[in-house]
C-alpha cells in the first residue's frame, strides 16, 4: 500500500518532471479545436526550452539564468507567489513581500533546473485543450516514459494575458501543486504564530537545500 507520505513525495518528484517535460519534451499537435491557442502556447514554450538545455557546456548557473528568465515571460509568478499565501496575502510589510517575491522565484528555479538533470527522453503529449471562460484554460497531457512506467496524467492551468497565455497550476496526479504549495506557506506562517519571517526562512533553508541537489521534503512545512 502506497503510503500518505510516498504519494506526497512522488507528487513532489514528478511536479518539476512535469513541467520540465512539458517544457522539453516535443508537443503533439491536434486538429483545430477551441483551446489551440493554448496548445500554441505550451508549443512555443518548449522549443525555447529545448535551445537552454542543448547548449553545450552550459554550467548550471548559466541554465538557472535562462530557465528564469523563461520562467519569467511564461508563468504568472505574481499571481501565483501571491495565491500561495492564501489567507496570509495581506501579512507581509512591503520590504517582506519584496524579499518574499525574490525568493518564490529562486525557489522555483532552484528546484527545476535541479531536476532538469534527471531528464532521459520522456515524452509529454497532449490529448486536448479547453478553454474556462475567455480567461483561462486546461491543457490536457500525458508523460509517456521510456522505461515501461505507466503514463501520468498532467493538466495545466493557464491565464490569459494580454494576447496570449502563462502558466498559473500544474495538476499531477490528482493534485494541484500550487494549492499544495499554498497548504504548505501557510502552514509555516500559522505554525509559527503568524510570523511572516518564518516563511522567508524556510524559502532560504528550501533553496539551500536545492542547490545541493536535495529536494527529498521540498514541501515540507518546516
Amino acid at each position: 500500500m502506497i503510503t500518505t507520505l510516498t504519494a506526497h513525495r512522488s507528487r513532489w518528484f514528478l511536479a518539476p518532471l512535469a513541467l520540465c517535460v512539458a517544457f522539453l519534451a516535443g508537443v503533439a499537435h491536434a486538429s483545430a479545436s477551441t483551446g489551440d491557442e493554448a496548445k500554441i502556447f505550451v508549443d512555443d514554450v518548449s522549443k525555447r526550452a529545448i535551445g537552454i538545455i542543448s547548449e553545450k557546456g552550459a554550467s548550471k548557473a548559466e541554465m538557472e539564468a535562462e530557465f528564469g528568465q523563461l520562467l519569467d515571460e511564461t508563468a504568472d509568478m505574481n499571481r501565483i507567489a501571491a495565491f500561495a499565501l492564501g489567507q496570509y496575502l495581506r501579512a507581509p510589510t512591503a520590504e517582506q513581500k519584496s524579499e518574499y517575491l525574490k525568493l518564490v522565484r529562486e525557489f522555483i528555479v532552484k528546484v527545476y533546473v535541479t531536476r532538469l538533470a534527471d531528464y532521459n527522453d520522456e515524452k509529454l503529449d497532449i490529448l486536448s485543450a479547453k478553454t474556462k471562460g475567455d480567461k483561462q484554460a486546461i491543457v490536457q497531457s500525458e508523460i509517456k516514459f521510456t522505461n515501461g512506467r505507466e503514463p501520468v496524467s498532467v493538466d495545466w492551468w493557464l491565464v490569459k494575458d494580454g494576447d496570449g497565455y502563462k502558466i498559473f497550476d500544474v495538476n499531477v496526479v490528482g493534485v494541484w501543486l500550487a494549492q499544495e504549495q499554498r497548504s504548505t506557506f501557510t502552514s509555516v506562517i500559522r505554525n509559527n504564530g503568524g510570523d511572516f519571517n518564518a516563511l522567508l526562512s524556510h524559502l532560504r533553508k528550501q533553496i539551500g537545500k536545492a542547490e545541493t541537489g536535495d529536494i527529498s521534503d521540498i514541501s515540507a512545512a518546516n
